[in-house]
């Protein structure tokens, strides 16, 4: 949300300001003066381009371009900050029409008495051209009305509407870059609420097989039942505690699996071969919490068989910027049928990675009628996660 709207406000500074460049510029280009004058080094302006200086020296020209900017300007803010939100956006089209119409009129009622009092015009109606030219016409036709300065100039209409147009322009920019943060506002609250909601599934999904072996071994009186409760809080200090939050150090979801597999043990027979491996610094890169205990979790659940030999071989290896997990598990299709369950662990960590880790992760799920393997690959230090509400 925060780099959107930072490269949105950039754009938008940089648009402005070149827009407001080239409309000091553009009545250098559109407003009439004299070219009939010369700038000498005595002027301030004498270091402009010679067409910006020859204007400047036209009394005409400079007050026009001075009361066109603050016109402009003032109508420029007043259409953008007033008219369009509060009348245009009301749809009360008419009456827009009619303030711009307004406004239009009056900025160029304006421009026109300052022409008609410029020196400029007056120095022509006094010239001896002008009077001989007057005289000539009225001898051809005695009702004939020298016309003054245009009131429909060309170069102060293309002006206005050019910032009328750029007005209305930005106002739709603005409008769309503000519906695209609304958009990714929306989408990060979805995604923050599936990813609570996909977490809060994880921790009753596995509490409810850890008080299962637990009771298991309290049917049989065992000694270990106290040191497997022992184990169980230790793991439930960490899914309520360490797994609140979005990322955890891979370390620390090591030992939460370390834990969970020595309370497993607790339960199981000779016949059963357990063997977790780590590898690299496993300190120094980070995961998303509960990541990887669902596959843990499944193969305990169906990879073990009481009378038959079985083995789980999990392993977790830290290089670079990558973490790479495999556990194999001996598969007993028989016992996979017979406690088939919804499937929410792995169905819900494969939601997880592909919100957590979109384009960043490769999960391998390959089955046999001898094993089960998950090989998972995570860019761990590329991990973007979803802020805290």
């Amino acid at each position: 949300m925060g780099k959107l709207k930072n490269r949105n406000e950039k754009v938008q500074n940089i648009i402005s300001v070149a827009a407001w460049l080239c409309f000091l510029w553009l009545p250098f280009m559109l407003f009439p003066f004299k070219n009939d004058v010369v700038v000498t080094k005595s002027d301030w302006f004498y270091f402009l381009p010679n067409n910006m200086g020859i204007a400047l020296k036209s009394d005409r020209f400079v007050y026009s371009y001075i009361f066109a900017i603050l016109l402009i300007v003032n109508f420029y803010y007043f259409n953008k900050g007033y008219l369009i939100p509060n009348i245009l956006a009301r749809k009360k089209t008419i009456l827009y029409i009619s303030a711009v119409t307004a406004c239009f009129f009056l900025y160029l009622t304006i421009l026109y008495i300052i022409v008609l009092h410029s020196r400029e015009h007056k120095d022509l109606l006094n010239s001896v051209e002008f009077k001989n030219y007057l005289k000539k016409m009225l001898a051809m036709d005695p009702h004939y009305v020298q016309p003054g300065p245009r009131y429909f100039s060309t170069g102060p209409i293309a002006l206005f509407l050019l910032v009328f147009v750029v007005g209305l322009g930005s106002n739709v920019v603005n409008q769309w870059f503000s519906a695209e943060q609304k958009k990714e506002e929306i989408s990060r609250q979805q995604l923050q609420t599936e990813l609570s909601f996909l977490k809060s599934q994880v921790n009753p999904h596995f509490l409810f097989n850890s008080l299962n072996s637990i009771y298991s071994l309290s049917l049989s009186n065992s000694k270990q039942t106290s040191d497997a409760v022992m184990k169980l809080s230790r793991i439930l200090r960490y899914t309520l505690e360490e797994a609140n939050s979005n990322i955890v150090s891979l370390a620390q979801e090591i030992e939460f699996i370390r834990n969970y597999i020595e309370m497993q043990k607790i339960r199981l027979t000779d016949n059963v071969g357990i063997k977790f491996v780590t590898k690299g610094d496993t300190g120094s890169v980070s995961i998303a919490p509960l990541l990887l205990i669902p596959f843990i979790e499944n193969a305990f659940k169906y990879g073990i068989s009481t009378h038959n030999e079985s083995n789980i071989h999990a392993e977790i290896n830290a290089e670079g910027k990558d973490i790479q997990f495999t556990c194999v598990n001996t598969n007993f299709p028989g016992i996979a049928l017979k406690n088939k369950g919804t499937g929410m662990g792995i169905s819900n960590t494969k939601r997880r990675l592909e919100l957590l880790y979109p384009g960043k992760h490769v999960l391998d799920i390959q089955e046999t009628m001898e094993t089960f393997s998950v090989t998972l690959t995570l860019k761990a230090m590329q991990l973007a996660p979803v802020p805290n509400d």
